[in-house]
């Protein structure tokens, strides 16, 4: 909660027009927040990683972003784990997103970690923005980590 102004600042600096207002991103947090990931640096939003959880054994990732400061690190893969090992540990199958097929970037870093494109919509957001469909399949209960403990560090070249 702690975060959530700062989530709301960075989600308007990267993705205006399209961004999520505070308002909505207070709703989503308080009904999938416990699925969040959040990079902290040295006390600074770095980065975050949204997850909302569904019905069934499904989740989305409904949001993805790394400061323009801390790009191109390995944050964002890092997220993306971190999302993965938040949805495993609540017992989820499967997680699913949206990218622009023009954000070649993330959709390589998206399919580099794992996740296979399985549709695709001309109109997913109105005329003139298309969205791929990718999905990963998560870890069956059996083969899941035990440790999900996360040092933010990890990503960071030394000295850093």
């Amino acid at each position: 909660m702690d975060d959530l102004t700062a989530i709301a600042e960075m989600e308007s600096r990267e993705f205006s027009p399209l961004a999520y207002p505070y308002f909505v991103l207070r709703q989503l947090f308080d009904i999938h927040g416990a699925l969040w990931v959040v990079a902290d640096l040295a006390g600074a939003v770095g980065g975050y990683a949204l997850v909302a959880a569904g019905q069934t054994q499904e989740a989305w990732l409904i949001g993805l972003a790394v400061s323009s400061s801390h790009q191109g690190r390995g944050l964002g893969r890092s997220l993306i784990e971190q999302a993965v090992a938040s949805c495993t540990a609540a017992d989820l199958d499967t997680l699913f997103l949206t990218v622009r097929p023009s954000n070649t970037s993330a959709t390589n870093l998206y399919k580099a970690s794992g996740f296979r494109g399985i549709g695709y919509d001309e109109k997913y957001f109105g005329v003139g923005e298309p969205r791929e469909l990718l999905v990963r399949r998560l870890a069956p209960v059996a083969s899941r980590p035990t440790n999900l403990r996360w040092d933010k560090n990890e990503f960071l070249p030394p000295g850093e």
